[in-house]
Formats: structure tokens, sequence, C-alpha cells
């Protein structure tokens, strides 16, 4: 149960984590506009097969909160299991950034796991004009502090939430199917940059009507040399919202789809194609 919700956020923050430096990375811009807003909301509903697996929330906070005196969203992920999954194994995650207004960089990231028996807390703080991060790791009852370590970082270091949110920021109108786009990320103490492949752009059939999307293929190192990792796709909207619209991916037990079910005060209009 563990790897199967762990595949779940994988397949929207860190499926796509392998070192670059063989890669043909294209380089990219972002938009001049932002792709969410405070108060911005997203359901996700995760199904192994037709059987409904877990529930995936995405918020970001309607209040701006001041960090290093900068001002910054406040983003969450939470994650529970649901149904005969939840009964075999439950899952109770949250995960969350503080990512700065306009440098589109976090401050801090956290993360509090429930999985099983399994418990994880910590706490990172950045500093970004040190290239640096401080790693609080906290009791996996109670929080309370039990061993700090400091990392050096790569230079604009995104966590597992801002990386996704920064993501969105990328104009990929800019960027044709077969570019590869890299976003430097630090995830469990090391520096793992997110490459993604643009595979296609198609309409894909969603709950909200078809949609113009991006199809998203994360590129994987294996015996030394990269590759497509076809058995992953991710679509997200081809408009200025990004959102992720669908994950899929092939596990141990068959297909995992993660869709998504709802979004609210969206910044943008969603790119739905009118039959």
């Amino acid at each position: 149960m563990k790897l199967l919700f762990t595949c779940i956020l994988s397949l929207a923050l860190t499926a796509a984590y392998a070192q670059g430096d063989s890669l043909l990375i294209t380089p990219h811009e972002l938009m001049k506009v932002k792709p969410f807003k405070p108060g911005e909301k997203l359901e996700m509903k995760a199904t192994v097969g037709f059987i409904k697996a877990a529930e995936v929330e995405m918020l970001v906070s309607d209040v701006i909160y001041k960090v290093n005196e900068r001002p910054n969203y406040k983003m969450d992920v939470y994650a529970k299991t649901s149904g005969i999954f939840d009964l075999i194994s439950s899952v109770r995650d949250n995960w969350g950034s503080y990512y700065d207004t306009a440098r589109l960089a976090p401050h801090q990231f956290y993360r509090y796991l429930k999985e099983g028996r399994f418990r994880k807390n910590e706490i990172l703080y950045f500093d970004q004009a040190k290239d640096s991060v401080k790693v609080d790791r906290l009791h996996k009852e109670t929080r309370k502090l039990e061993k700090t370590d400091y990392f050096a970082t790569p230079d604009n270091a995104q966590d597992m939430v801002s990386g996704y949110y920064y993501m969105r920021s990328i104009d990929f109108s800019k960027l044709k199917v077969g570019d590869i786009v890299s976003v430097p990320a630090w995830y469990d103490n090391e520096y793992r940059p997110f490459n993604i492949k643009i595979a296609a752009r198609e309409v894909l059939k969603t709950k909200f009507g078809k949609v113009k999307s991006i199809v998203l293929v994360p590129i994987i190192q294996k015996d030394s040399l990269f590759e497509e990792d076809n058995t992953l796709k991710v679509w997200i909207s081809d408009d200025l919202n990004k959102l992720p619209l669908k994950f899929q991916a092939k596990i141990y037990v068959g297909y995992l789809r993660v869709e998504l079910k709802t979004a609210e005060n969206l910044l943008h209009p969603m790119a739905i194609v009118e039959d």
C-alpha cells in the first residue's frame, strides 16, 4: 500500500526525478501571467482498475504568508486512501510548501506522513540566497525536533510540492513536441532534477468536457542511459492554468489512474473544446 500511494504522489510530484547531465535539455521560459491564484482547490480521484483507491486534494491558501520577509503562497497536498485500500493500510499524508509569490521558489517545505505503520515528519528551511537547506527531522508521533541536517542545494531549488506549481508556470506554448524540460529539485536529501518530455498535444475527454491537453512523459535513468518511462503519462490542460487532468501508470496490480474530479477558484478559463 505504501508503494501504491507513493506512486500516486510521484505521478504529480516526483516521477521524473533523474540526473540530467547527459540529456539534451530545452531552455524554457515562464509565462508572464500566473497559472493559479490564492484559494485554488483541486480534488483528484485515484482508481486501480474500477476500484477507488485514494483521494488527493491540492490547495492554495487564500491567505498570503510572510516568510523570510517575503510574500508566500501556502500550498498543501492532502492524500488519503479510501475504500478497501483504506482497510488494508490507511494512508493520511500532508505535503506542503511556502512558495515565494515573486521568485517562484520555496522558503519552507514540510511533510507529515502516516502510511500504515510508517511515520515520517520533517520540515525543510530553504535559504535560496545561499543555495542551502536546513532539514529538521521530527519525532514520528510527537513531532518534536530530533535531528537537524544541513545541505547545499542547486540554484532556485524546488521541493516536491513547489516543483509541481513551478512546472505549471512554464510557457509550454514556446515548446514543441519532443522537447525536454528540467526543473531543479531537492528531494530526500539530494539533488534530483525533474525531467519531462513533451510527448504530444491532444484533446482529452474529461468530466469537464473535451479539454485541450499536453501529454508529458518522465525521463528516467536506466543502466546509465536515459529513456522515456512509457508506463507513466501525465495530461495537463493546454491553457494558462496547466491543470493536472489525468495521470496514468502501470503498477504491480494493474493500471493506476488519477483524474481531476473538481477544480474550484481557477484563475483562467479551462481550454474546453466545444462540439
